[in-house]
């Protein structure tokens, strides 16, 4: 019995010790991350008029901070690299959550990836990780089956190997993360590419039902808190997508709208003005936002 109480105690003292130095770490992870948008939207720091969500055609292809100075609404980047619709509907929710609710949000699809299940675009939970000393970013974790529930008491098993280092982790060359969130191509890749003339016809037998839910959430949200909802068809170097728009127009609800990049300008058929096939380089993206930007002034009301 002695020795069971003995061995007992010293487990109790380790575990001590260890769940102490694991609150050191779970604490630090966010001061590591050179982007710590979640973070400033957990603490509900935004009252913006705009907000801008999406995959990376949202983070690279549009000047937030160009479109505020043009339209004179304040105006805010949420979108990340490489996620799907649906961590699109997670970020939206997260930020009503904590903050008031904007009057227009700009949602970029991907075209004929934004409701099919791709490696590229998916919900992306290395960006949670981070945050997880934040009880709700850790329930997600937890219901999405990346945390055992568990470590609502035990915040060792919130942690994940990088989060042991104390190092901060370094942004991208190419990309700079601007006050107003975006992040555009700011180091030209070089790489040799050709305009795509011809587009395959779009097929809704590879759309994914969890992806069109979410779809129809993210609309339903904009509804209930009377939010201008704008789907945005940013440039590709490649023709327009004419089936995929034709499909979002039958999925979104009346009241929303669709903003077309102007299919006609020359200059979305100059590779100098693009990064790779789907990504504006910085030009092409001030340019585009500029024709955001007299859309949104043509159909507000001042």
């Amino acid at each position: 019995m002695k020795r069971f109480l003995f061995t007992f105690l010293i487990f109790a003292t380790l575990f001590f010790i260890v769940e102490k130095a694991s609150w050191y770490f779970v604490n630090n992870a966010p001061n590591r991350e050179y982007d710590r948008r979640l973070e400033k939207v957990l603490k509900g720091d935004f009252k913006k008029e705009v907000l801008i969500i999406g995959s990376s055609r949202g983070a690279n292809n549009i000047l937030a901070c160009q479109l505020e100075a043009e339209t004179g609404l304040s105006t805010y980047n949420l979108s990340y690299i490489g996620t799907n619709i649906r961590f699109h509907d997670f970020i939206l929710k997260t930020y009503l959550k904590f903050n008031k609710a904007p009057e227009k949000i700009l949602l970029f699809v991907d075209h004929k990836f934004t409701f099919r299940k791709i490696p590229t675009l998916f919900f992306r939970y290395d960006l949670l990780y981070p945050f997880s000393k934040y009880e709700y970013v850790n329930n997600k974790l937890i219901s999405e089956n990346e945390h055992s529930f568990a470590s609502k008491a035990i915040v060792l098993l919130r942690l994940k190997r990088d989060d042991f280092s104390v190092k901060k982790k370094k942004l991208a060359v190419n990309l700079a993360l601007t006050d107003c969130g975006s992040k555009p191509n700011i180091i030209k890749k070089d790489k040799v590419f050709e305009f795509e003339e011809v587009i395959e016809p779009y097929d809704i037998k590879f759309e994914n039902k969890e992806l069109l839910r979410s779809f129809k959430n993210i609309q339903n949200v904009c509804k209930d808190y009377n939010i201008e909802l704008i789907f945005v068809s940013s440039p590709s170097f490649s023709a327009f997508n004419i089936g995929f728009n034709s499909r979002l127009n039958d999925l979104m609800l009346a009241e929303n709208k669709v903003f077309v990049y102007d299919t006609l300008n020359p200059i979305y058929k100059d590779s100098n003005y693009f990064n790779d096939e789907s990504h504006l380089f910085i030009n092409g993206a001030k340019i585009f936002t500029s024709e955001i930007s007299d859309f949104l002034n043509k159909n507000t009301d001042k």
